[in-house]
């Protein structure tokens, strides 16, 4: 019993050890993402090439999520995430060339391992959260996400910003290395206390499962993210716009309050998708977030557009880790690494899609045009929910075999 709860105790301090290395880890891009536009114009490039650099990431990071996330479920997320947190820091080292095409190659690096990164994060998080704090795990690496990328930008100008672009390169080179040193730590603890049972722990069965099964677990999920996505680019493209052209005061306010909003609800209602199920909870979160848009479409005063920031960041904090539940309903534990990995690459995939299409509803109408088709396309995921909920009985009795069938003998 005494064993049980230390066990216990070192699993929750090694869980937010392992949010504080991913959240370093997104402050290195944020710290980048900072003077990243400013830093490709004094090389020469234009807007087009100012897009190549802050989207290259995102192309590696949606390839190679699935194959960190299948690494990690092989060889345990601990190294898995030690050698993502390396290669982001080695990926800085073309930048210091001060040439446009050693810049996009430093971007690409810095996305793959970002990407491995990620995975073994998500990962790691399941695996010391348990089965019953999944949706939990699930949003929490959305927070580090949010966390990083807010923080590293504030770094970014502490240390001269523009002004001294060097320092901000050797900063984001630094901080994954501490990470890998944090993660190796932790990780060293876990196998010293559980015999690589907790932190690094291979696959239960044979690796045999073609990379298309994660693909296919994930592709209702997958696009159900795709399309609350096309909200989340809609905002941080339009919303300022939107809201100045209504004239509601508030137009700088728009990111920050929208990324509290999404931390916030992350850290006080994470646990909410495990106990009121994935289904319920992402039926009523994109409900949440296309009001939430629609008012801000609307809002002709500073309260009402704060409000609708806010709605919208609660619907955005739950429906992420409700379909994350959703696309690991139906794997075994040894295979979440894979799952979650393809899962997340439809987040970069939305990204990516989301630009333009909001860009062209915003070019046809109006900038609340963009929001409001927008929160049309987050409402259209609900029906991700209402299709699996009707195979819940099937897929808990998949999940019952399963579980019976990897049960120690």
């Amino acid at each position: 019993m005494r064993r049980a709860d230390d066990g216990d105790r070192a699993a929750r301090w090694r869980y937010p050890a392992v949010l504080v290395t991913a959240v370093l880890c997104y402050a290195a891009l944020g710290a980048v993402l900072g003077i990243l536009p400013d830093y490709v114009h004094s090389l020469g490039g234009g807007a087009v090439v100012v897009g190549l650099a802050v989207g290259a990431p995102a192309i590696t990071g949606a390839a190679g999520r699935p194959l960190g996330g299948r690494l990690a479920d092989r060889a345990g997320p601990a190294r898995i995430m030690i050698v993502g947190a390396v290669v982001m820091a080695a990926g800085t080292i073309p930048a210091f060339v001060s040439a446009l095409p050693s810049l996009i190659a430093s971007r690409l690096i810095v996305g793959a391992g970002e990407a491995a990164m990620m995975a073994a994060a998500v990962l790691w998080l399941l695996r010391l959260a348990g089965p019953e704090r999944r949706g939990r795990a699930m949003g929490h690496i959305g927070l580090a996400n949010y966390g990083g990328l807010t923080v590293g930008p504030l770094l970014s100008r502490a240390l001269g910003g523009q002004s001294h672009p060097t320092r901000v390169w050797i900063a984001a080179a630094i901080l994954p290395l501490v990470a890998a040193s944090v993660a190796a730590l932790i990780g060293r603890s876990a196998e010293a206390r559980a015999g690589h049972a907790t932190a690094v722990q291979p696959a239960s069965e044979p690796d045999a499962e073609p990379p298309r099964k994660a693909w296919r677990v994930t592709l209702r999920p997958g696009l159900g993210l795709m399309l609350v996505n096309f909200g989340y680019v809609a905002l941080l493209s339009f919303g300022a716009a939107a809201v100045t052209a209504q004239h509601a005061g508030v137009a700088a306010l728009v990111i920050p309050v929208f990324g509290i909003g999404v931390i916030a609800s992350r850290t006080v209602l994470a646990g909410i998708p495990d106990r009121l199920g994935a289904a319920r909870t992402l039926t009523g979160a994109v409900v949440l977030e296309a009001a939430g848009l629609a008012g801000l479409a609307i809002a002709t005063s500073a309260p009402v557009a704060l409000l609708s920031l806010v709605v919208m960041a609660v619907g955005q904090g739950l429906a992420v880790p409700s379909l994350g539940l959703l696309a690991l309903a139906s794997v075994p534990p040894s295979r979440h690494g894979r799952t979650a990995g393809a899962f997340f690459a439809y987040f970069d995939a939305g990204v990516g899609l989301g630009g333009p299409v909001v860009g062209a509803a915003a070019r046809a109408a109006d900038p609340s045009g963009a929001l409001i088709a927008a929160a049309g396309a987050v409402l259209a995921a609900a029906p991700v929910a209402l299709l699996r909920r009707g195979e819940t009985r099937a897929q808990n009795r998949r999940r019952w075999i399963g579980s019976s069938r990897d049960a120690p003998t």
